[in-house]
């Protein structure tokens, strides 16, 4: 029997692009049934005081080269954006535009491809446009076909708010990076994390969350003074 498990990313993350290159292979191979979760990462790194990858100068130059091994390794292209950080709020609202279509996934793969893969512009509506173009998502006659009719409908304030709800609601979950995949409540975060989800799925990995809890609740013993986690403690 197929398993639902959801997968939260953003066009923003290299990650979420080697990861959702390879959704569709596991999904089969697992007999996986996906639920594409488009979030936005700044907002999720704002709830939990940290820091993306590519704010921080060392961590930005390591994580250029892990890419590039990653995808070296997994036999896909990198060829990168114009420029990164972007903004990828468009991408995502197309995404979001497109949530409930049974091409979602395909449609979230050709944009974070178009990106990554091929160096396109996720800011540009026109390349938005093409790219729904591809996927199917829309026939020569169909409104959302041209940029401009594609920006009216994925800028409309439902798809905002859906794309708010989700983010909350993936912050609330516990969700604070992408890729993270949710199977029935349990977070696996990181492309890399894609073998934990299968020894998860094949029953070779028992659900260690409550261990994990009891681990947690160990007290602190030593914290830096000007820590996020101190803050956040000293206001409950």
């Amino acid at each position: 029997m197929s398993r639902s498990v959801r997968v939260y990313f953003d066009f923003i993350s290299p990650y979420s692009y080697l990861a959702l290159t390879r959704l569709a292979a596991f999904g089969v191979h697992h007999d996986v049934t996906w639920e594409p979760a488009p979030v936005f990462y700044a907002a999720l790194l704002d709830a939990n005081a940290l820091v993306g990858p590519a704010e921080t100068r060392t961590k930005r130059r390591y994580t250029l080269t892990d890419i590039l091994r990653a995808a070296a390794l997994l036999d896909v292209p990198l060829v990168g954006p114009p420029a990164h950080p972007f903004r990828s709020l468009e991408a995502l609202r197309v995404a979001t535009l497109f949530a409930d279509d049974d091409r979602a996934l395909d449609l979230a793969v050709a944009l974070a491809s178009a990106c990554w893969g091929e160096g396109r512009d996720l800011t540009d509506w026109n390349v938005l446009a093409e790219i729904v173009g591809r996927a199917g998502l829309a026939s020569p006659a169909a409104a959302g076909t041209t940029a401009a009719d594609l920006a009216a409908r994925a800028s409309a304030p439902a798809v905002k708010q859906a794309l708010q709800e989700r983010t909350a609601a993936a912050i609330a979950a516990g969700v604070f990076g992408v890729p993270t995949f949710e199977l029935e409540g349990e977070l696996f975060w990181g492309h890399d994390r894609l073998d934990h989800l299968a020894a998860r799925l094949a029953g070779r990995l028992p659900d260690l969350t409550e261990r994990a809890a009891i681990l947690g609740a160990r007290p602190r013993a030593a914290d830096r003074p000007d820590a996020p986690i101190l803050r956040e403690t000293a206001a409950r």
